[in-house]
């Protein structure tokens, strides 16, 4: 009876924490059934339910402000309302026992999120190693690899800063030479591509680092006939998927990449400060990191504590992606990136600079403005107006993400805006 009470007293208290932080009934929702939603649609037997109706539901478990229009997932992703109520109640869990919780239960749970990324992406449970961004993990392999001045690093001018930031640790610490690809902009062809890379490959390059959705056109990257070409030189091929998983169906072996770095917070939606770093198992015994001493489980000697209500948070957000289908995700923000890019062509004054090739295209749209008008003016407006979108620095570009969650409606809005402005 004793026993009772306590566990009853427990639910009370995580009950009335989850209210006060205004999820209720949702958050506890999550922790039992995060497949069911409000309006009784199982995502796991969603495959009768048309996407307009399955689509609008995810919309309806965010967290998303009712009239705001949001298009910046490629920066940070909202994530579900059963996501933020599971960490709520993971916190509750964690916080009254925390020493047993933590290096116990909970921690099981929070290694068994290495398997449920694996098979989210393609790749073998030994290959995973969890961290808390894109940066991180690309940071991680570059601080981590024997080196010799005057080896190369050949990469693009399209690469985000934080995937920089290593490459420019190498070049200050090590003498590292970094050679950009002047990338075309919208690039037209695999073959345009791959000539690139062959182009400026020299005996000196030692590592290829590539977007796999660049951040600033979208382009998506050739990866598997990039890697089928390099393959037997001593190459080491990163790539930057910071801006792919959860919006395209992945799979890492099939890719061919040696090193794969992604967040958890872009498109996978999933809790902020969370990642995924890849390592295939022939290049593992080049990566020399103190993180990695200890081993590859999200907690070791060397790793230290972790945030263990974000990362099962986060194998939480990988099933509910599942359960709606990667595939059908990906055809449907690929459908409503086309119905954005067809908008933007009739409007004068926008240069589209992403690519119109289906095989290189990806749900993110971008288009440079004139040079007499300033991006921060529409950005600002739009913000304004409640749209939120990308300022680009490079090209006086704006950048619009088309995630699943968005319409068609949402985009026409966006362009009445900006008519509006012009």
């Amino acid at each position: 009876m004793e026993k009772l009470i306590s566990e009853n007293k427990l639910l009370d208290t995580r009950r009335g924490l989850l209210k006060s932080a205004g999820l209720g009934a949702l958050a506890l929702m999550g922790l039992s059934n995060s497949n069911a939603i409000a309006q009784g649609i199982d995502f796991k037997n969603s495959k009768s339910v048309d996407d307009d109706r399955l689509f609008a539901e995810v919309r309806n478990q965010l967290m998303l402000k009712n009239n705001l229009i949001y298009l910046n997932t490629g920066t940070l992703g909202p994530a579900p309302k059963h996501i933020i109520g599971k960490i709520s109640a993971l916190l509750t869990r964690l916080e009254s026992n925390p020493a047993i919780e933590n290096f116990g239960p909970m921690g099981a749970e929070m290694n068994k999120v290495r398997s449920k990324v694996a098979s989210f992406m393609g790749a073998d449970e030994d290959e995973i190693i969890m961290t808390r961004n894109t940066t991180e993990g690309i940071n991680t392999v570059c601080s981590s690899i024997d080196w010799a001045a005057g080896d190369e690093i050949l990469t693009t001018n399209h690469e985000h800063g934080g995937a920089e930031t290593g490459l420019n640790h190498l070049a200050n610490t090590k003498g590292a030479v970094i050679k950009k690809i002047t990338m075309p902009y919208p690039a037209k062809s695999k073959d345009q591509l791959l000539k690139l890379v062959s182009d400026n490959i020299t005996n000196k390059t030692k590592i290829l680092l590539l977007s796999h959705v660049e951040t600033v056109t979208g382009l998506r990257w050739p990866i598997k006939e990039v890697a089928a070409m390099i393959e037997g030189r001593d190459i080491l091929f990163i790539v930057d998927g910071a801006q792919a998983p959860g919006m395209l169906d992945i799979n890492l072996h099939d890719l061919g990449c040696d090193v794969y770095a992604c967040s958890g917070h872009k498109w996978i939606m999933g809790p902020k400060e969370t990642g995924v770093l890849y390592l295939r198992k022939n290049i593992q015994d080049r990566i020399h990191s103190v993180f990695l001493s200890g081993g590859y489980n999200v907690y070791s000697a060397s790793s230290g504590t972790r945030n263990a209500p974000n990362i099962i948070a986060f194998g939480d957000v990988l099933d509910w992606h599942t359960s709606i289908g990667t595939k059908r995700i990906e055809q449907r923000c690929m459908t409503l990136a086309g119905y954005c890019r067809e908008k933007l062509s009739d409007i004068s004054g926008v240069k589209i600079i992403s690519p119109d090739n289906p095989e290189l295209s990806s749900a993110i749209v971008s288009f440079s403005l004139d040079e007499s008008i300033a991006n921060r003016d529409v950005f600002t407006t739009m913000r304004d107006e409640g749209i939120t979108i990308k300022r680009l620095s490079q090209y006086n570009a704006i950048r619009i993400s088309n995630h699943m969650f968005t319409t068609n409606a949402d985009v026409d809005q966006m362009i009445s805006q900006l008519k509006a402005f012009l």
